[in-house]
C-alpha cells in the first residue's frame, strides 16, 4: 500500500488527491495535489517534484502527461508525482511564496512550528520525500533563461563516492540529457536542504529545463525530453521494461564553477556568448545597455576560464541575480559502455 498523508493507493491503483498541510493566518490553504501510482509489482519507489519555484512550470506539464500514460500493471514498485509544490508561487507565476516570502525547496526537512512555508516544508518532506528513493526535482529558467542540463549535487570525495553518489552518477547518465552540471560547494552558499534529503536516503537529481524567451520554440521539445527522463530513469531503476532513449550518446559532465554576476545597475542585459563557446578570463561574456537609448551601462567580463552552459538572463534585469555560468569538462560519459542499472536490495 502506497500512503501519502489522507492519500492510499493499492497494487495496481492510480490515486489523486491533496496532501494537507498549512494555512494563513487568513485562512488559505495551500494544500499540495499529489498523484499515486501503486505498481501491480513490488519495487522501489520514484518521486516526481515539479514547481517547488512556482514559475518554473515544464516539469508539471511534463509529470501531468507521464501520469496520464503510466499503466499500474506495467509497472514495478511506487510513483509519488506533484506537479505543483509550491501552489502560492505557481498561481502567482513567481519563484518563492508571498505568504512569507520564504522558498520551500530551501527549507526541508522544515518545521512543525514555524510559519506557513517552514510547517509545509515539514509535512510534505515526510510524506513524499523521506520515503521515495529517488526524486526528480523538475525546476526551469523562468522567465530569465533558457536551460538544459541535470544538475546534481556535488560529492565530497570524488575516489569514495557514497551508496546515493553512486547511484547518482548513474542517474545523471540515464536521464537522456548531453549535458549535466554540478556546482562546488559553496557555489550558491550552503545547503542544508540537500543533507535532510540525502540523510533521508533518497537521491536526488534536479532538471533545469527551458524557459526564457525559448519557451515557446522549445517548449513542446523540453516537455517531451523531460517525460521521457521519467522512462528513462524508471528503466534504469528497474521499474518498467523499454530502451532508453535519449540525445545521443554522450553526456558531457561539467564543473560549473564560475558564476557570472550582474553589476550594481539594471537595464537590458545582451548575451555575447552561447553555449559551449570557449572564453578566457577577460573575455566579454555579455553587456547592459539602456533599453531606450542603447547607451553601455556595464560590461560584464568572465573572471576564469570557462565553457557556456545555458544559464544566463536575457530580459531586462533587475537587482542582485547571476546573468551566467561556465564550467570545466569534468568528464564525458558514454551510455554505449556505461552501466546504467540501479539496484536496491
Amino acid at each position: 500500500m502506497l500512503k501519502v498523508g489522507n492519500l492510499a493507493a493499492k497494487p495496481g491503483e492510480k490515486v489523486f488527491g491533496y496532501l494537507e498541510t498549512a494555512q494563513s493566518r487568513s485562512g488559505m490553504r495551500l494544500d499540495i495535489p499529489v498523484h499515486l501510482i501503486a505498481g501491480a509489482q513490488p519495487g522501489p519507489t520514484l518521486m516526481l517534484q515539479g514547481a517547488i519555484h512556482g514559475a518554473e512550470v515544464i516539469g508539471s506539464i511534463a509529470i501531468l502527461d507521464f501520469v496520464a500514460k503510466a499503466d499500474p500493471s506495467a509497472i514495478r514498485g511506487n510513483i509519488i508525482a506533484v506537479p505543483v509544490v509550491n501552489r502560492a508561487g505557481f498561481e502567482l507565476g513567481e519563484r518563492g511564496s508571498r505568504v512569507d516570502a520564504k522558498d520551500i525547496s530551501r527549507l526541508f526537512p522544515g518545521k512543525a512550528d514555524g510559519s506557513v512555508s517552514d510547517q509545509t516544508a515539514y509535512i510534505y518532506f515526510k510524506e513524499t520525500i523521506a520515503q521515495a528513493d529517488v526524486m526528480i526535482d523538475y525546476h526551469a529558467g523562468a522567465r530569465t533563461a533558457y536551460e538544459r542540463y541535470v544538475l546534481f549535487s556535488a560529492e565530497d570525495d570524488p575516489n569514495k563516492p557514497t551508496r546515493i553518489e553512486k547511484i547518482r552518477r548513474k542517474l545523471v547518465v540515464a536521464f537522456g540529457l548531453d549535458q549535466a552540471a554540478f556546482f562546488p560547494p559553496g557555489t550558491f552558499g550552503a545547503n542544508t536542504a540537500k543533507k535532510a534529503i540525502e540523510d533521508a536516503n533518497t537521491c536526488q537529481i534536479t532538471l533545469e529545463f527551458g524557459g526564457g524567451t525559448g519557451w515557446y520554440k522549445n517548449g513542446e521539445d523540453n516537455v517531451r525530453d523531460a517525460e521521457r527522463g521519467i522512462w528513462n530513469v524508471m528503466i534504469a531503476m528497474d521499474m518498467f521494461d523499454g530502451e532508453m532513449k535519449s540525445d545521443g550518446p554522450l553526456c558531457t559532465v561539467y564543473n560549473a564553477g564560475v558564476v557570472i554576476w550582474k553589476p550594481a545597475v539594471d537595464g537590458l542585459f545582451i548575451r555575447d556568448r552561447k553555449f559551449k563557446d570557449e572564453l578566457k578570463a577577460g573575455d566579454s561574456y555579455g553587456r547592459l545597455v539602456d533599453p531606450y537609448t542603447g547607451e553601455l551601462l556595464a560590461e560584464m567580463p568572465t573572471p576564469k576560464d570557462g565553457i557556456v552552459i545555458p544559464s544566463g538572463q536575457e530580459w531586462p534585469t533587475v537587482g542582485a541575480t547571476s546573468i551566467g555560468i561556465l564550467g570545466t569538462i569534468d568528464r564525458v560519459e558514454d551510455r554505449r559502455t556505461m552501466d546504467m542499472s540501479i539496484s536496491f536490495d
